[in-house]
Formats: structure tokens, sequence, C-alpha cells
């Protein structure tokens, strides 16, 4: 096995805490590495459009509609999504679309009601949406001219008894919508083969449920009662679960070692006044890493109930128990060395005794026998 003071002849003079902050540098860049090559990879798969709409084709024709939810406002239930027209098979004019092999623009007109609207909420024609250019005739891409914006109710539903939002991060929500594909001149029925939402966003991410062909028991416009419905939920990307919940276990490890701290203060452990610094910061800390939580609702979700609730409790009860014990023990020691301590006026009354003994003694002894 190769010693790393053979590859990096400086590595072995690094002192103990340099080399342990050393591989604690190595390891976190390996594990963002880890964490932001996986991430990528499950996006370049999530993202490969043409695979999507070649699937959901199967080789069929008529109008598909790609959607991209752009901007999802859950306190009003609302999500606005920008739809692609396309044609595939029999209905497309060109190929290519997101590299589809079966799917691309549509090569006819076409008015879409959505949600049993009486009034189209989108146009598409060939002739006026699909520009080229002058010198080369190639396609000239404008998207507003080949998409239709449309906004959606989300359903309104309870999760036992509390607010959809209140099992935050691991919430749903559920889109219902469908629409009507109208022939402008003859208002006939065009066949719309599929609806699809291709990705996430305001860390939702969309699963489909429901892609199916439906029908009215009346005409709404026209004469036609054809439809085609879609159900999608919205649920937190596992990258923003996953931010959260990290943060609610770090949030509960300060808890602890607050609690540890105060239990040890309680078993008689001698602690420094400097500990009571843990408590407040921990305190101050809490509230914020929960301001960290991705687009997190407001205070009052099952997470704060078990969690930044109980916390705060926790942590403020230790921080109380550990100032009025320090504080105690402060006072109890300061007691103690006052009694301890010798008093000046002892020591000079035993001088001015020890004196008057002398003097005493003199007195009391006999006189030496004088010889002259």
């Amino acid at each position: 096995m190769v010693r790393p003071g053979r590859i990096c002849p400086g590595f072995h003079r690094l002192s103990r805490r340099g080399r342990v902050f050393l591989y604690l540098f190595i390891f976190c860049v390996i594990l963002c590495a880890i964490f932001t090559g996986a991430f990528l990879i499950a996006g370049l798969v999530k993202s490969n459009l043409g695979t999507l709409i070649d699937d959901a084709a199967d080789g069929r024709s008529g109008l598909a509609l790609l959607g991209h939810a752009y901007d999802i406002d859950l306190p009003s239930r609302q999500v606005q999504i920008s739809w692609l027209i396309m044609g595939c098979g029999s209905f497309a004019a060109t190929r290519g679309t997101y590299r589809s092999k079966q799917c691309g623009r549509l090569n006819r007109a076409v008015d879409l009601y959505f949600d049993g609207s009486s009034a189209p909420n989108g146009s598409y024609d060939p002739e006026t949406s699909l520009l080229r250019e002058d010198d080369t005739g190639d396609e000239f891409y404008v998207q507003a001219m080949v998409e239709v914006q449309t906004q959606h109710l989300l359903e309104v539903t309870a999760w036992y008894g509390q607010d959809q939002q209140y099992a935050y991060p691991f919430d749903t929500y559920v889109l219902d919508t469908y629409v009507q594909a109208l022939d402008p001149a003859t208002n006939a029925s065009i066949p719309t083969l599929f609806m699809r939402i291709a990705d996430a966003t305001d860390n939702l991410e969309p699963t489909l449920r429901r892609d199916r062909g439906v029908h009215t028991a009346s005409p709404v416009v026209g004469s036609s009662t054809a439809a085609h419905g879609v159900q999608y939920s919205f649920g937190r990307t596992v990258l923003s679960q996953l931010f959260v919940m990290v943060l609610f276990i770090v949030n509960w490890l300060l808890t602890a070692v607050v609690a540890y701290i105060a239990v040890s203060a309680f078993d008689g452990v001698p602690l420094a006044e400097g500990v009571l610094m843990l408590p407040v910061s921990v305190i101050l800390t809490i509230p914020a890493l929960r301001a960290l939580w991705v687009d997190a609702p407001a205070f009052g979700l099952l997470l704060d109930s078990c969690g930044t609730f109980l916390q705060m409790v926790i942590v403020s009860l230790a921080s109380i128990y550990l100032v009025v014990n320090i504080g105690l023990r402060r006072q109890k020691t300061a007691t103690s060395h006052v009694a301890l301590a010798p008093h000046p006026d002892a020591d000079e009354h035993v001088h001015v005794v020890d004196k008057e003994d002398e003097k005493a003694s003199d007195a009391r002894a006999p006189l030496l026998p004088s010889y002259q």
C-alpha cells in the first residue's frame, strides 16, 4: 500500500490537525462531486423529451401538447402552464421537436378550449405561426407562436383534517384538466393523443396519474363532445426533501447536545461559564436553520410540531437550568471562600498575645548569680 507521504513528500510534515483538516476537505469534495453527479445524471435522464414524446405518441397520428409548468402558487392553489402545440404522424408538418422522431410542428389550424371554456384559450395556424428565413428558407422558431399559456386550479383537499401544506415536505397537490381541440373552420374535433408536463418547477415535480380520452354529455362548443383529460400530482423534489430532513436532523442533534450539557450539570459535572454560550447560540441557530427549508410554508407544520417547537422548548429550559445552576454554584463557591479565609484581626491578636507571654516568661525566669 502506498503511503500518502510517498506521494506527497511534504505530507508527513503536516501536523495531526492539518492532516485531519486535509482528509475532511477531500471527503467534502468527493461528497459534493457524488451528489452533483447523481442529480445531474438524474436530470439528464428526465430531460430526454424526445423519448418521452415518442413513447407517448406510440406511432399514432394526432395533436399532442407538451407542457412546462413555470409557476405554481400553492397558497392560491393555482398553476400556470405553457403548452407546446405539436402534431404527430400524419399531423406533423416537420419532425424533430426535442429530437422526436415522430412529432413536430402541427400541419393544420386548431382552436384549444381548456376546462369547459366557451372561448378558445389559444389558437394555432401553420400559415401564420410557422416562420421561415428569407435567404435560406429554414424555420425561424418563435415559441410564443406555437404555444398556449393557461392557468389551472389545483384540487383543494384536507390532509387528516389539516391543510395540505401541513405535511411539508411530503405534501402533494393534484391537477385535473381537459382540453377540446376543434378545427376553427368546421368545429370538428381533432384527435388529441396526449398531454404531458415535462419538467419540475418551484421544487415541485409532476407525476402523471391519468391521461385519457374523455367526452362531455353535451357539446360545449360546436357539436363535438370529444376531449382529452389528464391528471397530475405535484410533490416536492427529492433534493428539496433531502435538504429539509437533513436540516431537521441537525436541529435535533444541536438540541441533544444542549440537553446532554444540562444533564451533566445536574449530575454535578463541573462546567465552565463559557458553556452558557452554546445554548444561547443554539436558540438562535434553530430558527435560522428552519428558515433554510426549501419553500417552506409558515410556522405550524407537522415538522414544527415534532421538531422546531419541541427543540426550542427543550433548549430554552436547559438554558434556564444551566444559568441558575452555574449562578448558584458561583455564589456557593464565593461564600465558602469567605468562610475559609483568615481574619486579619485574629493575626494581630495572636501577635499581641505572643508578646505578652514572652514578657511574662522573662519575668518568671531566675536571675543568674553575679560573680563580681
